[in-house]
């Protein structure tokens, strides 16, 4: 348990300290709410929430202020996570090359994700809450976290592959134009189309879109797509961490050079 706590505790040091990331939080996430509610149309554009096949009628500024909010949320947590991840890969293979525990390891990296994740999601939830009330709060906070999860493990997946930050920035921010761009019902005509289920924020902003204009409590998306794509990219982002800092003992005698 030591292990684990102090490993947490510089996890999360290292995440408190990246200022481009800070800044983001406290500018970029407000910045981009408030255009999406003030500059985009407030007429009211009838939809088909795909995940129950309802119809609805809902403001295009409030629809795409929660599309603008996932896409915020999912470039800060997805940058983040993949700063951190990079930064510390040279460490962690050294600490477990001197016998620290890889679980204690693993585990402090996963309660960094959830705790940035927890934070992010809240602070733009209640930035959402300022210019409009939902009629679900409480489960759109529960969808904009599960966007900040997927896109989290993802950046820490992307920080095992890809060679320095400027390219991990430029992957996450072009997969989430992919991602939410076609989803917005407001600015594309394919957002009913089947394909959509397969994007990382499908289950996100089906069920954002749920709880602002419904009172259903709609969570099969979170939990038949969001919850998928989280255990995918966690479980690959994990396995490579493994993979990457096992040691290897020598065997046979030693090569003498002669």
């Amino acid at each position: 348990m030591s292990a684990y706590l102090v490993a947490c505790r510089y996890a999360l040091l290292a995440v408190a300290k990246n200022r481009l990331a800070a800044v983001l939080l406290v500018v970029f996430i407000p910045l981009w709410i408030t255009v999406a509610k003030t500059l985009t149309t407030p007429k009211t554009f009838p939809f088909r929430l795909r995940a129950t096949g309802t119809w609805l009628r809902a403001g295009g500024d409030e629809i795409t202020m929660i599309s603008g909010s996932l896409n915020a949320v999912s470039l800060l947590v997805g940058f983040l996570m993949f700063s951190a991840a990079r930064r510390t890969r040279a460490f962690d293979r050294r600490l477990t090359a001197a016998g620290y525990s890889r679980t204690a390891l693993v585990g402090s990296k996963l309660t960094t994700l959830l705790a940035a994740s927890v934070l992010v999601s809240a602070y733009a939830t209640a930035w959402m809450l300022l210019f409009w009330s939902p009629l679900q709060p409480f489960l759109l906070g529960l969808a904009v976290l599960a966007d900040c999860l997927v896109y989290g493990a993802m950046g820490m997946c992307l920080a095992l592959f890809l060679p320095g930050e400027v390219e991990g920035l430029v992957t996450i921010i072009m997969v989430s134009i992919i991602d939410l761009a076609p989803q917005n019902p407001v600015a594309s005509t394919t957002a009913d189309k089947a394909l959509v289920e397969l994007l990382p924020s499908y289950g996100s902003l089906q069920t954002s879109l749920a709880a602002g204009f419904t009172r259903q409590v709609t969570l099969s998306p979170l939990l038949t797509h969001s919850v998928v794509w989280l255990a995918v990219m966690t479980v690959t982002a994990l396995a490579a961490f493994v993979l990457r800092t096992r040691t290897h003992q020598p065997s046979g005698r030693p090569h003498d050079g002669t």
